[in-house]
């Protein structure tokens, strides 16, 4: 995948973000352990395209999109949530074509997070050699316990491979198409 399209990233992100169980436990993750939602989603996109990822180039990811995400993306996202509590004075059908437009800034501020990812991808990795499913699902791992290990996850009580794993399943689902049944056993 050396020839990606601008949103190939953006576009993979969107289908996974909306399979069941995906959604709640990226957010259990960004909520309770501070671990990024696009980075998460990166190394498995990644590894459907990408041999495993070095853990420099996980620390180039993680520093690419922080500054944006601190001073952008979580300041929208506290306002979008602020607006939902009952700690708003103000009736919530007042104020919710506002709510609606940080939604879509927000949106809009994590698709410029995942450009930058995809484009770090393409410069940084090396296409994968192995697109059996099997393959995909071993570097997913060795990806997200990459990431993993970065966040301090044995300082952090309950973040670990078996919380991050069970994302592998639901992002990349039973299968993969073009797979074939051996490959999709061997998890």
């Amino acid at each position: 995948m050396t020839e990606a399209r601008a949103d190939d990233f953006w576009q993979w992100s969107l289908a996974r973000y909306g399979r069941p169980g995906v959604e709640p436990a990226l957010l259990q993750l960004q909520d309770r352990f501070d671990c990024s939602v696009n980075i998460l989603l990166w190394l498995c996109w990644c590894a459907e395209h990408f041999d495993a990822i070095p853990e420099p180039v996980i620390v180039e990811a993680i520093d690419a999109i922080a500054g944006w995400n601190a001073e952008v993306t979580a300041k929208l996202r506290d306002a979008r949530r602020y607006m939902k509590t009952r700690d708003v004075d103000i009736a919530p059908e007042d104020i919710a074509d506002l709510r609606n437009d940080v939604k879509q800034a927000e949106l809009d501020a994590e698709k410029v997070e995942q450009h930058r990812l995809q484009d770090l991808a393409i410069r940084a990795l090396a296409p994968a050699g192995d697109h059996l499913d099997n393959a995909i699902r071993a570097r997913a791992h060795q990806n997200l316990n990459g990431y993993a290990a970065l966040l301090g996850a044995g300082d952090k009580k309950g973040l670990n491979a078996a919380l991050l794993h069970p994302l592998i399943s639901n992002i990349l689902g039973p299968t993969i198409a073009g797979d074939s049944e051996q490959g999709t056993r061997n998890e």
